[in-house]
């Protein structure tokens, strides 16, 4: 009896070949006519931002869900090959944020539940700001999610935003000045740490805005506005610190 199962089993390998990871979990997702994504269970996902828009910070690694139906399982982009599809952060129950990676495209695409309340993630609905030292590693700063450091009053985080959005952009107000050489070239101009912006709705989730030093003499929130000192400290003095 037991070589008849056997056997049996064996036929049937040969005659239609070893699943699949994507055909063991039917992880075949649609995209529709509207740029959502259709879950073989029927869950929609719509599309919410790029990477450049929204970053995610986790210390889980990316754990993967699915394909999308017409796409390459594997896809190169500049030297690197890596798995095209849909994932999710820690294990695929955690699946209210999908990351999309699209073939020959070094961006991840962010997918939520179409059934969840409407995000708003612009930087006045963040809950939290806290200044990270160093151009920004998602592993690395992974530990900010929950530490509860940065600027935490709501009142303020809006006079901050105020405040910066009334400042001048850094070549008007004369920071490259600071730091061009007599060629023309710039020096010691360079991120001295980001400001994450976090939500409540997905902690996971976060606004990426690069702090930039000007030989130490004056700093900008990326290269749009200047950052006054006054903030700039009070940032580096409500960090946690990690």
């Amino acid at each position: 009896m037991k070589r008849a199962v056997c056997l049996l089993i064996f036929v049937l390998i040969l005659a239609y070949g070893w699943p699949s990871s994507a055909q063991e979990e039917g992880s075949v997702f649609i995209e529709l006519e509207n740029g959502s994504l259709l879950s073989p269970s029927g869950v929609e996902y719509a599309f919410l931002a790029n990477e450049g828009i929204l970053y995610y910070l986790a210390e889980d690694e990316m754990v993967f869900v699915g394909t999308v139906q017409g796409e390459e399982a594997f896809s190169k982009h500049m030297l690197e090959t890596y798995q095209t599809g849909l994932f999710a952060l820690g294990s695929r129950d955690n699946d209210d944020i999908l990351l999309r990676r699209l073939p020959d495209n070094e961006w991840i695409s962010f997918y939520r539940k179409a059934s969840l309340p409407a995000f708003d993630f612009s930087v006045d609905n963040c809950i939290r700001l806290e200044f990270v030292s160093g151009i920004g590693v998602a592993e690395k700063d992974a530990m900010h999610v929950n530490c509860q450091g940065g600027i935490t009053d709501k009142a303020e985080i809006a006079q901050f935003l105020s405040d910066i959005r009334s400042q001048d952009d850094p070549i008007n107000a004369g920071l490259y000045d600071l730091v061009r050489k007599p060629e023309g070239m710039l020096e010691h101009c360079y991120i001295m740490g980001v400001i994450y912006g976090f939500f409540a709705e997905e902690p996971n989730l976060v606004k990426q805005m690069f702090v930039i030093s000007y030989n130490d003499l004056a700093y900008s929130v990326d290269m749009s506005y200047v950052l006054p000192e006054e903030w700039l400290q009070k940032l580096i003095d409500s960090g946690c610190g990690g």
